[in-house]
């Protein structure tokens, strides 16, 4: 293969790589996002409701208290 080939070969090889990380990085930064959106609404709901109830609020203390222990 000539010089030539080689290099229409490394443009084509660069194409494809940005196409597919391209779709790679949109899927995981959706990814990012709704685990985010999920920690934050886990949070608003501790904060707003679950204080108020009694058997949530000892499970999330008990487990605070677990995590403490073990490290």
């Amino acid at each position: 293969m000539s010089n030539a080939g080689f290099y229409i070969f490394g443009l084509i090889a660069i194409i494809i790589a940005v196409m597919v990380m391209k779709h790679v990085v949109t899927c995981l930064m959706r990814s990012l996002v709704i685990i985010v959106l999920l920690a934050v609404l886990a949070v608003a709901y501790y904060l707003f409701i679950g204080q108020y109830d009694t058997v949530t609020n000892q499970m999330v203390n008990s487990m605070i208290e677990d995590y403490k222990a073990s490290s």
